[in-house]
């Protein structure tokens, strides 16, 4: 009896790859801010201790969040699409709020791989990479 073939595995586009680049930068970023409130937590003179410990832990989860999902992207999930998306969508706002303010260098930083990461989001080889079908039914 004959079997099913197994399909063909994909290659990884480019675009994916400098996808989950910008979203471990992010990450990273994160895990930055983290370390900043942990020192002044140790600091002589904390401001509020609850705050600061609530900081730290908030960004390390959503550190670790954006992590899984720079994974999901590699592996050609589909599920990563859509926090990324919003997260881009979030840091471009900021962008725009930190320009208008007159800070242009923040802005700038935030804007350039928020932006590029939210075009790349709807490029056609991201889009096919994450909504593959394996077979009959799609199940990534």
């Amino acid at each position: 009896m004959p079997t099913p073939q197994d399909p063909q595995p994909l290659r990884r586009p480019a675009s994916v790859v400098i996808l989950a680049l910008v979203l471990l930068g992010e990450a990273l970023a994160l895990a930055a801010l983290a370390l900043g409130y942990l020192r002044s937590l140790l600091g002589p003179d904390p401001l509020s201790v609850g705050g600061a410990v609530f900081m730290i832990a908030f960004l390390l989860l959503l550190a670790a969040g954006i992590l899984a999902a720079a994974r999901g992207l590699l592996r050609g999930y589909r599920w990563p699409r859509t926090p990324s998306m919003v997260l881009q969508v979030f840091l471009v706002i900021f962008s725009v709020s930190f320009l208008s303010a007159g800070a242009v260098a923040a802005g700038i930083v935030l804007f350039v791989p928020a932006g590029t990461a939210l075009l790349l989001l709807f490029t056609r080889p991201v889009v096919a990479f994450t909504v593959r079908n394996t077979g009959n039914t799609r199940t990534l």
